[in-house]
């Protein structure tokens, strides 16, 4: 991208207001020690010892973070338990400015938690915490009716959907759909056919549920482009993205890697970015374009869900142009 169309966009991004909603969580690293000599005088059993805790915004606060460091004031919708997680959800999105007077704070809602034990730098298995709640549908209506009354008010809104029983569900993810209009994106889990009335954002592995595998994604997503009537965003790993409507098509090849990537939060990488652009006023293969130097810029931040600022883009876009 030219440096001076970057810098440009990059302004008007910092002047935007962005709503998401959404399934908001924690994401807790830490560096656990492979060997042990101790033994708990208490127990009797072997003590795990863990340094380097690290914690970061998750599932749709992973979109707030990214969006916030593109410089996009953000208001984020959606629900946390009152405990050290959602507390330390609290002040994260504090030090990013995220408005979180739409967090709703609930007792006896644990928050979603992803716990994440690293050796060497590759992440071993998780413990998760309140992933699996069965209540976030019992307070989504508020949740839902603030972001209607306010959603004439922000350049974009995201829809966010990550949880086994996430805070939306097809009733609600439909009437949501009547207010927000086409300046917006849905990433969703499982309610991915029931955004029938906005831009959805899926991986490689949620299209092959949708399509079934081939061997020509163009001609698929173009198929299914025009039975869905509706654009979508495909998000294909080393093959880059595909921007599909019934009236276009882009396909935007990624940016080649330098050394060892991380790709967890890509998605989400690509989703702020995304939406950034688009609501910046920038064309589908720029809007495009800007993604893939923010989730090249991510997916090289080791053992944490990457982000990208907008020096970093502008670095990376004067690297790839050399």
């Amino acid at each position: 991208m030219n440096s001076q169309r970057l810098e440009a966009l990059l302004a008007k991004i910092s002047s935007l207001r962005i709503a998401v909603i959404g399934d908001f969580a924690l994401d807790f690293y830490f560096e656990l020690a492979a060997q042990s000599d101790e033994t708990s005088v208490e127990t009797g059993k072997t003590v795990q010892h863990a340094s380097q805790t690290k914690t970061y915004l998750g599932g749709a606060g992973n979109v707030a973070k990214n969006l916030a460091c593109l410089g996009v004031q953000v208001d984020a919708f959606g629900i946390r338990g009152n405990d050290v997680f959602g507390r330390e959800m609290e002040h994260l999105a504090h030090q990013l400015q995220i408005n979180t007077e739409q967090i709703r704070v609930k007792n006896g809602i644990e928050t979603p938690t992803y716990s994440k034990p690293m050796e060497g730098g590759i992440e071993q298995g998780r413990l998760d915490f309140g992933t699996r709640n069965d209540r976030f549908q019992e307070f989504s209506i508020d949740v839902i009716h603030e972001m209607t009354i306010h959603a004439s008010k922000y350049d974009w809104i995201v829809i966010n959907e990550q949880f086994q029983i996430p805070l939306l569900n097809q009733a609600t993810l439909e009437y949501l759909q009547k207010f927000v209009g086409d300046a917006s994106i849905a990433d969703l889990r499982s309610l991915g056919k029931y955004a029938t009335q906005t831009l959805l954002k899926v991986n490689e592995t949620e299209l092959t549920k949708i399509i079934g595998k081939t061997n020509d994604w163009e001609e698929a997503i173009k198929q299914w482009v025009s039975t869905r009537q509706k654009p979508v965003l495909v998000t294909l790993g080393e093959q880059g993205m595909i921007y599909a409507s019934p009236t276009e098509f882009h396909w935007e090849k990624a940016i080649p890697k330098h050394g060892p990537i991380d790709t967890v939060g890509a998605g989400d990488m690509v989703v702020a970015a995304f939406s950034a652009a688009r609501a910046a006023g920038a064309s589908i293969p720029e809007s495009c374009q800007f993604a893939s130097l923010a989730v090249h810029v991510s997916i090289h931040k080791i053992g944490e869900t990457g982000s990208a600022n907008p020096q970093e883009i502008i670095h990376t876009n004067h690297a790839t142009r050399n």
